[in-house]
């Protein structure tokens, strides 16, 4: 399996070699097609099109992407944490990831939700689960209509490869498995998860033979060898797929991650990750098998492209393209959908937003302030965790000597329990010339000096602490204050970009309305295909096949055989909808204050005993 590895290695650094001179010709190609993507966006009727080409340039221009795929439950979200060595993804014993999750490479971490309709909403990081595998009503409510998720995360094993976290196979029936073409189209390569020792159904054996039918053939991750032993199994899987299988890699997604988290290198290597990771690399760089299937998707969209327009004109486009606007930005029915996920959106927003605002609401004691720095990771940096670790050393040792005293008091009861049986009188009438003619009292007496000088001890230690607490104590109150302001100052400022964004909306929408009625645009479409798109790609900077030249001209020639004129229209637009969120959402947010006295902080605690002396 290594010698494989090692082979194409060897291989793309002499394709990389090729692809550095081609990657030239790709690059003003896409910057074509980007241009091309601008005439035809102005048209919102053909949308999904339109859409399809940005995912293509985008991918075109990002790292290789590998899609990682599988049945429920076979650590696929597992397994790329693993490679990133922390948990990235939310992993669940019950719930799967409910939404297609692409982890790309950004030096600031975030999350971009992009949903069905183009709108793209972004998160703390810490919201990944809210996004993909939460099952409460608000995050089920704004997954409905999230298309994708982007996690950016700032790993340099993401420089070059971006990963694809998908949701699990669908298996209708047992002799049928149905995935997500649209991915499958985006991935450069495809990783299936499968769990050792739970042979591929059916299902999934139809499923990749269809694969191999378009010439995709994925590479296996065997996970688990953690729990069994995985050669055999691998051995034996192998020989079912035969050659309709990449590479195979029994791996430990468990151990990799475990190892990542501990700095473990030997762990690392026993996890079977190294050898995955150098697959990774060795495909990230195969650059030339990237450009060609670029190629091969832009083929396919000027395919798509012609279908789109040959039929605009019999489905009578001025009337077609106003109904779609009126949907898109007046349509009742349409325009409830998004209010639901604007109001989903702003709930959840408002519920993080009051919970920063009474964080400090109920804190009345040092015990309970202690509580809330646990819970809330905003509220921590390196002066905070200072504080912390005094006033828990405080109150640990508060509890101490509380139980001490405690002991101490049972102790002197003994003793003067003791001391009546043996003289008739209190301790504090004692006579000391008896103590020596009674064992039992003696005895009392020493573990009753022992327990006071302990007793005066952890008071001592107790005072110092409470001193050291005391004198940060409203310095710490202010700066928590401080960082409650601004977590709820973020948040805000989400908002503020949903409504922006909206704003935008609303400006985009009125301004494409007239172009749609003309339909001027894709006739600017057609023009910039023959004039620029079609002599580039056949000049012969690119390697086609001869099948591929004649599907290039026989496309391009019937995008230019459809007539896209048309009489001219001039009926005003109706007035679009205000796209802004209608709630004044940053009216009446303010931060709960903190307001600990020393007398909330300091323990009441009996003085130390005084060493008794009879």
């Amino acid at each position: 399996m290594r010698k494989g590895v090692d082979c194409m290695i060897g291989h793309t650094k002499e394709v990389e070699a090729e692809s550095i001179t081609s990657s030239i010709p790709l690059q003003q190609l896409i910057e074509r097609f980007k241009s091309l993507h601008g005439l035809i966006s102005q048209n919102t009727y053909i949308k999904d099109t339109s859409h399809r080409l940005k995912r293509i340039l985008d991918d075109a221009t990002s790292p290789t992407t590998i899609l990682v795929i599988g049945k429920e439950r076979v650590g696929k979200s597992t397994v790329i944490n693993g490679l990133l060595g922390r948990e990235v993804l939310t992993v669940h014993n019950e719930l799967s990831t409910s939404a297609n999750t692409f982890i790309r490479y950004g030096e600031e971490e975030c999350i971009r939700a992009v949903f069905l309709d183009g709108m793209v909403a972004t998160f703390d990081i810490d919201k990944i689960e809210l996004l993909t595998t939460s099952d409460v009503e608000v995050a089920q409510i704004i997954r409905e209509y999230i298309d994708y998720v982007e996690v950016f995360i700032n790993h340099d094993f993401l420089k070059n490869v971006t990963f694809v976290d998908s949701m699990a196979l669908q298996m209708p029936t047992e002799q049928s498995a149905y995935f997500s073409e649209l991915l499958v189209e985006r991935a450069d390569e495809i990783f299936w998860v499968i769990r050792n020792g739970e042979e591929a159904t059916y299902a999934e054996l139809s499923l990749l033979e269809k694969y191999n039918q378009r010439d995709i053939k994925p590479h296996f991750i065997i996970n688990g060898i953690d729990t069994g032993d995985a050669a055999d199994f691998a051995v034996s899987e192998k020989i079912r797929y035969g050659d309709q299988v990449g590479y195979m890699y029994p791996v430990s997604a468990k151990m990799a991650l475990l190892a990542g988290l501990t700095q473990d290198s030997q762990m690392l290597e026993e996890s079977g990750y190294l050898e995955l990771m150098e697959l990774i690399a060795a495909l990230s760089e195969n650059k030339g098998k990237k450009i060609e299937h670029i190629i091969d998707r832009l083929i396919d969209w000027l395919n798509y492209f012609h279908k789109e327009i040959e039929y605009i004109k019999t489905r009578e486009p001025y009337q077609s393209a106003m109904e779609s606007l009126k949907q898109y930005a007046g349509e009742e029915e349409f325009e409830y959908t998004r209010q639901q996920r604007d109001i989903a959106l702003l709930s959840a927003y408002k519920q993080e937003c009051q919970q920063v605002c009474n964080v400090f609401k109920s804190v009345e004691t040092l015990y309970q302030l202690l509580q809330t720095l646990t819970s809330e990771l905003y509220l921590r940096d390196e002066k905070i965790e200072e504080f912390e670790y005094y006033a828990l050393h405080y109150q640990q040792s508060v509890r101490e000597y509380r139980k001490l005293h405690v002991e101490y008091m049972q102790a002197y009861g003994v003793l003067d329990t003791q001391h009546r049986k043996a003289f008739g009188k209190g301790i504090e009438k004692g006579n000391p010339a008896q103590y020596n003619e009674n064992i039992s009292v003696m005895r009392e007496k020493r573990n009753l000096d022992q327990l006071q000088t302990k007793c005066e001890a952890l008071y001592n230690t107790i005072k110092r602490h409470e001193t050291l607490v005391l004198e940060n104590l409203y310095s710490t109150q202010n700066h928590l204050v401080e960082l409650a302001q601004k977590r709820l100052s973020g948040i805000i400022r989400q908002v503020e970009d949903l409504n922006g964004q909206r704003k935008r909306e609303k400006k985009e929408v009125r301004s494409s309305v007239e172009k749609i009625l003309e339909f001027s645009c894709l006739e600017d479409a057609q023009r910039f295909i023959e004039e620029a798109v079609k002599p580039y790609l056949l000049n012969g900077l690119f390697e086609l096949s001869g099948k591929q030249q004649v599907m290039i001209e026989h496309t391009i020639d019937k995008i230019l055989s459809v007539d896209l004129s048309h009489e001219e229209v001039s009926i005003a637009p109706g007035q679009a909808e205000d796209l802004k969120l209608q709630e004044e959402f940053d009216a009446g947010f303010t931060v709960c204050p903190l307001r600990l006295t020393e007398a909330d902080v300091v323990s009441d605690i009996p003085e130390p005993p005084v060493p008794l002396h009879v």
